[in-house]
């Protein structure tokens, strides 16, 4: 297992496991057919959380470091990505809201799928290179910064 030295690496590793333990529960419930409601609701408001919150974080703070010491092209990947789910989240947030659909069902199984493979990418990729890219102060400064976001 992964040991993260640098504060912003372990903040993002343990919001990264949040969101695969509630995307494998939001993906069990769909792939079984069943509409839990209230995990939808739960599914949909930690996604409005994440697309505001976690990705802007990511993409104006540490996309732009990633670029500048030479990792342009996983930052690029990444901000892609980021694009693709923002807009499935939107719809997602808003079948959410409705009773349960074969249209809620179909996306939340996309985003299950999107979000655990775009985790992996920046555990495997973003983080190592977070870890070697920031010093103690940058660390300290970064930390602070997504704490007020």
């Amino acid at each position: 297992m992964e040991t993260h030295t640098r504060q912003v690496s372990r903040r993002l590793h343990e919001e990264h496991q949040a969101t695969l333990a509630l995307w494998s529960r939001v993906e069990a419930s769909l792939a079984a057919g069943k509409a839990d409601s209230a995990l939808m609701r739960d599914a949909a408001a930690q996604l409005a959380e994440e697309i505001e919150r976690h990705f802007s974080f990511e993409e104006e703070a540490l996309f732009p470091r990633l670029a500048a010491a030479g990792e342009g092209d996983i930052a690029e990947l990444l901000k892609d990505e980021h694009a693709t789910i923002r807009q499935a989240a939107t719809r997602f947030i808003a079948l959410a809201k409705q009773d349960f659909s074969k249209e809620l069902r179909v996306l939340g199984l996309e985003l299950a799928e999107r979000l655990v493979s775009h985790v992996q990418k920046e555990e495997m990729s973003m983080l190592p290179a977070l870890e070697d890219l920031l010093d103690e102060g940058s660390d300290h400064e970064l930390t602070l910064a997504y704490a007020s976001l």
